[in-house]
């Protein structure tokens, strides 16, 4: 090994192994920190958002730009006549006794139980009130659902039984059997599209994180088997819907379910959807509606009373029960298959249960006619039309299983409905 001449002299040999090997390492680092930055500036701003951002929030309304849903020009508060009852109530059914410390320790942003047009319980977790602005998740499809729904009722799609191609004709140029997918298909979750969560096509990442989803769904879709055969939660279904509500509407989604919708139903607020980035700006229709918890309750009493609000019609009563049936008139184990879909079989407590259109529907004959709306970290908003009840829960987190929010909703329902 030579010697390394420096301007003091000749280094000892001891001296000379000792930089060489500073050297070598740090030419190791740099060429790693090379190799990192090639790699992370070559990514896709897909990749590089969800390196940032790493896991959806609750807080990402406010990293993803949005559009304005307008609130009504009459806005229709609750009654508030909070019944120390019903909090007892909700301590029994959860197995706790206190719930402050719940709702704490399960980052629980906003929890409400609204009787007819009265709020019975009112809570929320630190750092939120009443004006605070919760995010949807997936219960936006529930919104999607709906959108669908009042263009059916306007004659603007003849029925959710239309290929989908039909309005989205660019998807026959790669692939013929898209013809075979309807509206029906894509609100039930049986498309018969792939998705894959894992490694490396990980859809999850995609369709929450890509800038262009319409680009996305429609040149990044790809079919796996025919339609209607299974169960299989997809985020690019309700991204397709929100195409077809966007061609078929004239106008933005965010416009659409403001005009459609929102604005009529007494909301306090406007609401915002979150968008896939300023150019494409297109709304992320999987996730993506804020708002404030009592609005979203709104939208829970609008379906709790067929789609009437104020004595007005807004969503009809035939597309609410239409929603709330097994979608393609499947209802075992080989429809749902896949380990998500098993679990809304079984339901709450192994009780059953079913996916309408976009609507998880309760199937026991104590619960005729409960259904809620699901989103990620624990988003609820879950429907008696029996009790006559709407109960809210809004979060940062889970805080325990899903399944067990439900079963906790579904014994209150049945014991405030006992006191009619």
């Amino acid at each position: 090994m030579p010697y390394i001449t420096v301007e003091s002299g000749t280094l000892s040999n001891e001296q000379n192994e000792a930089l060489i090997k500073r050297l070598t390492r740090d030419k190791i680092i740099l060429a790693l920190f090379w190799l990192f930055s090639v790699s992370f500036y070559s990514c896709s701003t897909t990749d590089m958002r969800a390196f940032i951002r790493r896991d959806a929030s609750v807080k990402d309304y406010l990293y993803f730009s949005s559009r304005e849903v307008a609130a009504s020009e009459n806005p229709k508060p609750f009654a508030r006549e909070i019944d120390s009852n019903i909090e007892e109530m909700v301590k029994k059914m959860l197995g706790i006794d206190d719930l402050e410390k719940l709702i704490a320790k399960t980052k629980t942003q906003a929890f409400l139980v609204i009787k007819g047009n009265s709020i019975l319980l009112e809570k929320y977790g630190k750092g939120y009130d009443e004006s605070s602005i919760v995010t949807s998740f997936s219960v936006a499809k529930s919104f999607d659902s709906a959108m669908i729904g009042t263009l059916i009722d306007a004659g603007k799609i003849l029925s959710v039984d239309e290929p989908i191609t039909t309005y989205l004709p660019e998807l026959l140029e790669r692939d013929e059997r898209f013809s075979k997918i309807t509206i029906r298909h894509l609100i039930t979750m049986s498309s018969g599209i792939l998705y894959d969560e894992g490694f490396p096509r990980d859809d999850d990442t995609e369709t929450y994180f890509n800038p262009d989803l319409r680009n996305l769904a429609l040149t990044g879709t790809v079919i796996d088997e025919d339609p209607a055969l299974h169960f299989l939660y997809n985020n690019y279904n309700p991204i397709l819907l929100g195409l077809i509500i966007e061609r078929v509407s004239g106008e933005s989604v965010s416009s659409y379910l403001s005009r459609s919708i929102w604005s009529k139903i007494g909301t306090e607020a406007n609401a915002s959807w979150s968008l896939d980035s300023d150019e494409d700006a297109f709304e992320k229709m999987e996730s993506g509606i804020n708002a404030r918890a009592v609005d979203f309750a709104k939208f829970g009493c609008l379906y709790r009373d067929g789609g009437v609000f104020d004595g007005k019609v807004v969503v009809s009563k035939k597309w609410i029960e239409e929603s709330l049936s097994p979608g393609n008139g499947k209802n075992d184990i080989d429809y749902y298959r896949e380990p998500f879909g098993r679990q809304i079989l079984i339901g709450a407590n192994g009780n059953g249960g079913f996916y309408g259109f976009h609507w998880y529907v309760m199937n026991r004959p104590d619960a005729e006619g409960d259904f809620f709306a699901y989103g990620n970290k624990g988003q609820f908003i879950y429907i008696s039309p029996l009790a006559n009840t709407v109960i809210v829960r809004f979060g940062e987190k889970y805080g325990m299983n899903g399944w067990k929010y439900i079963e906790a909703f579904y014994n209150l329902n049945t014991n405030i409905g006992a006191k009619k």
